[in-house]
This record gives C-alpha cells, structure tokens and sequence, in this order.
C-alpha cells in the first residue's frame, strides 16, 4: 500500500511540474491557428484570389455549407495573422533566452566521497528549467577519506577551495544570474562543512542520489507533514556539553552514543518511522530545519558551550542543516562520523568554523579506555 501511495505522490508531483513548466508563449499562439485553420478546413474550402500585376490583392475563402464567405474569410485571415505573429514571438523569446543562456550561469557542485557517480554526473541531471552556461565545480575526495586512506584534514582542505571556485565560475557575471546546484554522496561531517561553505553563496538549489533508481533527483515530493520529535531537552545544564542526535533518514546509533559520550546528556531530534530514500519533499525538509535550528537556539539560550551532533539524514538535508547553522548565534558544533562495528563507534569530528573566515578543524575522538 505505501508503495501505491508514494507512486501516487511522484505522479503528482511531476504533473504539476509539467503543468508549472516555463512556456514559449509564441509556439502557444502558432498552435491554436493551426487548430483554428484546421477546424475551418473541416468543410470544403474555396479560396478565390485576384491579382492586379502579379500581386494579390485580397484573399477570400470561403466554406461550402458553413459560414458566410465573408465572416470565414475575415476568420482566416485573422488566424494566418495570429500565426504569423506567434512565430515572430517564438523567434523573439527563442533568441532572448539564447543571450540568458550565454549570460546567466548555473554553478554544479557535486560533493563526492562514497559513492562513484562518475557514469551518472549531476551536471547531466541539472533540470532544462535551469536557464544558463553549466558550468563543472565537482568537489572529488574519495581518494582523501577512503577507509584504506583517510586524510580528512586535507579533505578540509580541499573543501574550503569552495567559495572561491564559485567566484572564478561566477568571474564577472552579476550575482542574480548565477543559481548554485548541489548534491553529493559524502561522510555527512563534510557534508555539513559544504553546507556552511554554501551558507553565503545566493541562491542554493539541492538534488539528492536515489539510491534504489541510481540517479540524481530534486526534491519536488509532496510534503508528508511527518515532523520531528524532541526528547531529552530538559535534562540539559547550563556551561555544559550536550550530544544532539538527529534521526531523519533512519534511527542513530544511541547505544553507541551513549558508548562513546558516557557523562553527557542527550537530546534527541527523530521522526517517527524514519526511512532512508524517503525524504523528497522542499518543504519539508525546510520544516525540519527550522525545528533543528530551534532546538540549537534553545540550547544557545541554556548557555551550551559545544554541540557534539550526530547526524542520521540524506546528504541534501545534512547541507541544508549546514546551510541553516550560524556560529555567531548558536553553541560551538562539531558533527561526527559513524563507522559501524569499531571500538569507538564515532571516531572523528569536524569541530565547525567559530568566526567569519576561520577553518574548519579535523578532531579524533578521545576513545573511552584512553580516557579511563
């Protein structure tokens, strides 16, 4: 049954994208007086011309059993009118959206640092709607954090190159022509760091890899009105440390939290059944972040000092929270990394930048038999 259901959602959601779709008002217009003229040859059709020194000078036509000549002439003549000044507009709007082609520019940033997308590329995904010069920031770490190599320090690295790419791509084009996409398959900890590199950079629009169909899609499901859930708020102290556990996409760890945070309370943000592949929805992903940030200002209001923040969510929401998260106004955030099965089930963390134009830090996790 959820299966009918959700196929019913995306049948909706992509008619009503056709139906929003950007149209060529001019093609429209050719259209309907060829409609027209053809409703008019559904008769039999006698045009009759004169022509004064080779030129003609009025056109009539009329229908046999239908309407008066002159009326169907009048008709004629105003539908051949029609279609030529739709053409005139096609060829006007077709030449105007070829100089925003040229002027406008769409920024592609693809995060990549699991899974192999190469085949599959979201340059190559960008929606037609998106009217301007593509231009490739792929963003390719994998050989920096790979489990036989990892280096997430110069992954860091590598990522703070961000803003000023987009600079270069952007160079002198004003920046209301430039639309930023993005998506990525990576550790979520860098996924979050790209979101707050992206925080300044205009206009964001995220895509996300459907794993089951292996291809980049928006988000432009219908919102499922599913929220999150908040435990554990009022057991936080004040000038203390507190370990957010995000549930979205599927439930965290918490055995292994309270594992590797043994003396820290736990706050815990989760949806009621979450599922992974599940969460397509613009707007519901923008209601999630707003309780996400609600919940970061109502520890900044119990004097937090550091957020420790598990995150369990697609890589399009791990941005946006990214995006959303403000240093100058929320408790110090380091996000952490899960790997399953290891002694210290989180064993690093990417302490966030705390002031404009800071970097970002690469922290190991202490694990608790050193600590003891």
């Amino acid at each position: 049954m959820s299966g009918v259901i959700h196929w019913a959602i995306a049948l909706v959601s992509a008619y009503f994208a056709w139906r929003m779709r950007k149209r060529n008002i001019g093609l429209t217009i050719m259209s309907m007086c060829v409609g027209g003229l053809a409703g008019l040859s559904m008769g039999d059709i006698v045009v009759e011309g004169r022509q004064i020194g080779g030129l003609a000078e009025f056109l009539k036509v009329s229908i046999t059993g239908g309407l008066p000549s002159l009326l169907t002439s009048i008709i004629a003549w105003l539908l051949m009118l029609g279609f030529v000044v739709g053409l005139v507009l096609t060829v006007v709007i077709y030449r105007k959206e070829a100089r925003e082609a040229d002027t406008k520019r769409i920024a592609v940033v693809e995060l990549r640092g699991l899974v192999d997308t190469s085949d599959t590329p979201l340059i190559s995904a960008v929606p037609a709607r998106f009217v301007g010069r593509r231009e490739d920031c792929r963003v390719e770490l994998r050989g920096m954090v790979s489990s036989s190599s990892l280096n997430v320090t110069a992954a860091l690295q590598e990522l703070e190159h961000l803003p000023r790419n987009l600079r270069q791509r952007r160079a002198d084009t004003a920046r209301a022509d430039v639309q930023v996409v993005a998506g990525g398959v990576m550790q979520v900890p860098l996924l979050f760091y790209a979101g707050v590199l992206l925080d300044d950079e205009g206009r964001v629009t995220l895509m996300d890899w459907d794993r089951t169909k292996e291809q980049w899609r928006e988000l432009t499901d219908v919102d499922s009105g599913s929220r999150f859930q908040l435990d554990g708020l009022d057991s936080v102290q004040s000038n203390g440390e507190v370990v957010l556990a995000v549930s979205a996409s599927y439930v965290a760890e918490l055995a292994d939290i309270v594992a590797t945070f043994p003396n820290l309370p736990l706050v815990h943000l989760y949806r009621l059944n979450p599922s992974v592949n599940s969460l397509w929805s613009e707007d519901e992903q923008a209601a999630l972040t707003q309780q996400f940030l609600d919940v970061l200002s109502a520890l900044q209001n119990r004097g937090v000092t550091q957020v420790h923040l598990v995150l369990a969510a697609p890589a399009s929401l791990s941005i946006r929270f990214g995006r959303a998260y403000d240093a100058r106004n929320m408790p110090p955030l380091r996000c952490y990394q899960w790997e399953k099965g290891q002694t210290t089930p989180y064993p690093w963390s990417v302490q966030m930048p705390l002031t404009l134009g800071a970097l970002a830090k690469y922290l190991p996790t202490e694990s608790q038999t050193a600590k003891a």
